[in-house]
């Protein structure tokens, strides 16, 4: 992760503080329907972010995200869930792994693993895993890909993690495989509890910075 200049910390905090609550006032509550039946304790929800397409030829239709392992203010879990119109091939998922192999000029450190069919959700769907390994050839992060196609909708469910603890093939693909009908929990209230504590924090510090230079 970049490291922020100290000087700075408080427009960290106070950004941070006010993505949490933009995103808490104005995500729509959580309805029923197709979602990760098991995520991980202590990650939150958020609707409508914007965090790319692997299916550029398609429109995408809604997208969210879990985040956790918050560490430095950052996550370092992220399980994201993109709604695709129609239905996705497994000839385009294909394409999507291979652009994805290819992007950075296929180094040595970064292991893309073959797409596979299986079944989700007692249906077909498209997998692959990306591996990563530092300079000591150690896992660093693990990102595993799940494309769901449904009749008029496809799924793409995708969780990354540098996470230590969880640099398992068998812990993304539990999360993932566990992919269904049910209900998404959000928990607004604590989101803006931490935003409202973030953006505080922030102009404290801030206001202490001015003390030490001399501008109050």
């Amino acid at each position: 992760m970049d490291e922020r200049p100290r000087g700075r910390s408080w427009q960290a905090f106070s950004a941070l503080g006010l993505m949490l609550i933009g995103v808490a006032g104005c995500s729509a509550p959580p309805q029923r329907g197709y979602q990760v039946q098991e995520v991980p304790d202590g990650f939150l929800f958020a609707a409508n972010v914007d965090q790319g397409s692997d299916f550029p030829d398609r429109d995408i239709l809604s997208q969210g995200m879990w985040a956790g392992d918050i560490e430095t203010f950052e996550p370092q879990s992220q399980i994201t869930v993109t709604r695709y119109a129609g239905n996705v091939s497994l000839a385009e998922a294909q394409v999507a792994r291979d652009v994805q192999a290819t992007r950075y000029g296929n180094p040595t450190s970064i292991d893309y693993g073959q797409v596979t069919t299986l079944t989700i959700d007692q249906r077909p769907a498209f997998a692959w895993m990306e591996t990563r390994y530092d300079e000591n050839d150690a896992v660093r992060s693990m990102d595993y890909m799940a494309v769901i196609p449904y009749d008029s909708v496809t799924y793409a469910v995708e969780f990354n993690t540098s996470v230590a603890a969880r640099l398992h093939p068998d812990s993304l693909t539990r999360v993932v495989h566990s992919w269904g009908l049910g209900e998404t929990v959000v928990l607004w209230g604590v989101i803006l509890r931490i935003g409202a504590v973030l953006v505080g924090l922030g102009l404290l510090l801030a206001y202490r910075a001015r003390r030490v230079s001399g501008t109050v």
